[in-house]
């Protein structure tokens, strides 16, 4: 029968080895291959061959956030069934989560190691943030279960608390996904991450103001974020600037700062309401209604775009004020 030996971590992120009924802490750092975490030992080989240690441990299992926002490696072969990995969230790239592990060695020094997963973020059911981490047999999920908001360059930033290790104090960090949003969807919102084909958030949301008039240059909807007993609920704000197409379609224009302007494209069936207001109820490329009517008055058109509105003057009087005039984008 095999020997059973069983890893744990500490709370300074030393690997604790139970073996021969002696306990051993060992040097050594860790590292990451295609996803699977693996601690590299520093110890002379005198004291490996002793103990039947190999020079590279791989801590294999499946990956998974704690409530603390602390890594957890889920396996029978750890004690309580899970390794915890205390880390610190640096950076999310369009396919990558960064992170910091700080350890303390035998001698009371500290060694910051930065490692990184591989895989794409995605949105549950609960318009929680996700992470699924690829791996060669079954992806594993990290569920980020705090809020996230919006910046003020109208990216999504998750924001969290950490402790320190050695002092205990509270650290507030945030973790700034870079991206732009669309609107594809009457009841969903979606941010699509730059320089990616995976990763994506489709928000489940309801529209808070149907009508607009464009000289507010804000789009609201109401979204609610985490499970049942847990759920935030809020609004969020989309600020752009109305323009027209070449096809009479609307144009949403967003400042994400730092001089990047990404447009959201819209068809429109329009409307010719009142005498001084005219009606574009926004649909989507496959023509189902968005619920959005941008409600632009005959004076406020005119001075947005007084060649637009000489042309939809022209349309207006050619369809005899017929309601549904479709003007595709």
């Amino acid at each position: 029968m095999r020997e059973k030996i069983i890893y744990t971590l500490d709370n300074s992120n030393r690997l604790i080895i139970k073996r021969k009924g002696k306990t051993i802490i060992p040097d050594g750092r860790f590292g990451m291959e295609e996803n699977r975490l693996f601690f590299w030992l520093n110890e002379p080989p005198a004291l490996r061959r002793q103990y039947r240690l190999p020079r590279r441990i791989n801590l294999d299992g499946r990956w998974r956030l704690n409530d603390e926002r602390e890594l957890e490696i889920v396996s029978d072969k750890y004690a309580d069934g899970r390794l915890i990995l205390k880390i610190n969230i640096i950076s999310a790239s369009h396919d990558a989560l960064i992170f910091g592990v700080n350890q303390i060695d035998n001698q009371g020094q500290s060694h910051l190691r930065i490692l990184k997963l591989s895989g794409s973020w995605r949105s549950d059911a609960y318009n929680r943030i996700n992470f699924i981490v690829e791996k060669k047999v079954l992806s594993d999920t990290l569920i980020f279960k705090s809020e996230w908001q919006i910046n003020k360059n109208q990216q999504i930033v998750y924001l969290y608390e950490t402790a320190d290790l050695k002092t205990k104090a509270k650290i507030k960090n945030s973790l700034i996904f870079e991206g732009f949003w669309q609107i594809n969807s009457n009841n969903r919102l979606t941010y699509i991450f730059e320089q990616s084909r995976k990763s994506r958030f489709d928000f489940r949301v309801q529209l808070e103001t149907p009508n607009i008039y464009p000289q507010k240059g804000v789009i609201k909807y109401r979204v609610g974020i985490g499970a049942r007993k847990e759920r935030i609920k809020k609004v969020i704000y989309l600020y752009g600037e109305w323009k027209f197409s070449r096809k009479l379609g609307l144009i949403f224009q967003m400042d994400y700062g730092k001089g990047k302007i990404m447009n959201i494209n819209f068809s429109a069936v329009v409307h010719f309401k009142k005498e001084n207001e005219i009606v574009f109820s926004l649909i989507n490329k496959i023509n189902e209604p968005l619920g959005i009517n941008v409600i632009f008055t005959h004076r406020f058109l005119k001075m947005l775009d007084a060649e637009t509105f000489l042309r939809i003057k022209r349309t207006q009087r050619e369809s005899g004020l017929e309601a549904g005039l479709r003007i595709p984008f």
